[in-house]
């Protein structure tokens, strides 16, 4: 399947001092979809971090299937099969947004947790054969060091003198079973979790057997009521319909990746490439922190009233929730975590 690095990466954890800062156990389903929002050009150079075609996929797994004549943008598939037969899981999430990072002298560290997905997951089965499981050979990690003296002491002192590093906190609230319908059918979902700072709330839409890692369905919804704490319509006065998915989705994840129309497209959204989003920012710069929504624990939270034109199959709907998050580091230990 496509976009190896992400996949690999089923769920997330990220420790600061051993307190949990981040823990996503839908990581790769999320940030799959993201990376569809990335231009085309962009992905057409994320060779090595799996993103390829689908003949190439096949070189690397030695499947015999393969056509050894075939291009793809101007390059032969097997050269790229040659040059990124290692490929590469990217992390360093958070510590990537805010330049040098000291380990060494840190009191409270970072620790990444990363949980690899079943065979199925990652692999589809050539014909009359199963996919039984995998193994991740000649694993090692790569980083750059800072050489100068002097700017490694300037790193240290501003986690010395104390520093805040904001990030994007997403967590998989929940996987619900929306069965097959053949005619109009209504489905509600609450998130009843207490946030700072929401950002967002976005439900993706999965088969029950997944072949292709980069198919979102969509369930043919034609209306979403928003309810927040109890004031209904706080997303739209008339509701979100048809003409707003794709704009609501593009302000989301469109605009942080420069994408443009030519990218992802209408038509490619609703064919295979969907996403209910509930942006719940003030503002479109995703550099801006603190925008969103703050939800109390002591509301009701959110409901949201889906009104759909029914679907031919049972679908998985998982919704994650986006919110601001904030790590507060001084004299190189933890001092509080926000979300």
């Amino acid at each position: 399947m496509n976009n190896l690095g992400k996949l690999l990466c089923e769920r997330l954890m990220i420790r600061v001092g051993g307190e949990i800062v981040y823990d996503n156990n839908g990581e790769s389903l999320i940030e799959v979809y993201k990376d569809l929002w990335k231009m085309d050009s962009k992905r057409a150079n994320m060779v090595e971090y799996g993103i390829m075609n689908e003949n190439t996929r096949k070189m690397l797994s030695k499947d015999y299937s393969i056509d050894r004549t075939a291009k793809e943008d101007g390059g032969y598939d097997l050269m790229m099969a040659k040059v990124y037969k290692e490929q590469k899981m990217k992390l360093g999430k958070i510590l990537n947004d805010h330049g040098p990072y000291a380990p060494y002298n840190m009191k409270s560290g970072f620790e990444y947790t990363i949980t690899l997905p079943e065979a199925d997951k990652i692999m589809v089965a050539q014909s009359n054969e199963k996919v039984e499981g995998y193994t991740l050979k000649n694993t090692h990690l790569e980083y750059e060091t800072i050489e100068n003296e002097e700017l490694a002491k300037r790193v240290n002192e501003g986690y010395e003198a104390g520093r805040s590093l904001s990030y994007e906190h997403i967590t998989l609230l929940k996987t619900t079973v929306w069965a097959k319908s053949s005619g109009a059918a209504r489905f509600n979902e609450t998130i009843d979790v207490p946030r700072e700072s929401m950002r967002a709330v976005v439900l993706l839409f999965r088969k029950r057997t997944v072949t292709d890692s980069e198919e979102y369905v969509f369930p043919d919804i034609e209306k979403v009521k928003v309810t927040i704490d109890g004031k209904p319509n706080a997303i739209y006065s008339q509701g979100l319909t048809y003409e707003n998915f794709y704009d609501e989705a593009r302000r989301l994840f469109g605009i942080p990746n420069n994408t443009c129309n030519d990218d992802l497209s209408v038509r490619k959204f609703y064919r295979d490439k969907f996403a209910l989003a509930i942006d719940m920012r003030a503002v479109d710069d995703s550099h801006v922190v603190g925008s969103g929504k703050k939800i109390l624990g002591d509301n009701p939270g959110i409901l949201l009233e889906i009104e759909t034109a029914g679907h031919s199959e049972d679908l998985l709907c998982n919704i994650f929730v986006l919110s601001d998050g904030l790590i507060n580091i001084s004299e190189k230990t933890l001092q509080g975590i926000s979300y």
